[in-house]
């Protein structure tokens, strides 16, 4: 192997632990873990962040299975799957669509409402968890560049293309998602 080459992967490989994406994926998990801990100190059991997300995207109204999985970019089949557990747990109420008959409307429960509120405070905590740690200042700015990101993404069609499930990238398959699913 070239000599040059060898140096390189060296010096990449030493700084794996800074590579933006690994260093995303961590700060997720962590405040994964911390809002888990937070949920079941206040009760929940069985509650997942994708059962939140998915409360989160229903509208007061009610919404279809497949408007909320397009909203939390996951497929018709999670999303489907995530309505299930909410309504086997009481959160969620499940009825036919009187405008499409095919289509059914998902509403929370008052049992949902709750845990958005509830919700609403575990995110709070972890906020004030990451604020001990980063100070106000810092955690804004993150926070606003993180924004940035997203919404840049997701007004492009780049973002499209990488939430489409077919894209390489999103598939279980992908190289990529094995690398990221060991660290």
């Amino acid at each position: 192997m070239n000599e040059d080459i060898l140096k390189e992967v060296a010096v990449f490989k030493a700084t794996k632990g800074r590579l933006f994406g690994k260093l995303l994926s961590k700060s997720y998990r962590f405040m994964s873990e911390i809002a888990s801990e937070y949920l079941q100190g206040i009760g929940y059991k069985n509650f997942r962040i994708g059962h939140a997300v998915a409360l989160l995207h229903i509208d007061l109204e009610g919404t279809n299975i497949n408007t909320l999985s397009n909203k939390a970019c996951i497929t018709k089949q999670a999303m489907s799957k995530l309505i299930k557990e909410l309504q086997n747990e009481g959160y969620v109420t499940v009825e036919k669509d009187l405008t499409d008959a095919r289509a059914l409307i998902v509403r929370h429960s008052a049992k949902g409402v709750q845990a958005l509120i509830d919700w609403k405070r575990c995110m709070e905590y972890v906020n004030e968890k990451f604020k001990e740690i980063l100070g106000s200042d810092k955690l804004e700015t993150l926070r606003e560049i993180l924004y940035e990101l997203v919404d840049h993404y997701e007004a492009s069609t780049q973002y499209n293309k990488a939430n489409d499930l077919r894209h390489a990238m999103m598939r279980k398959d992908s190289m990529i998602l094995d690398d990221f699913d060991k660290n």
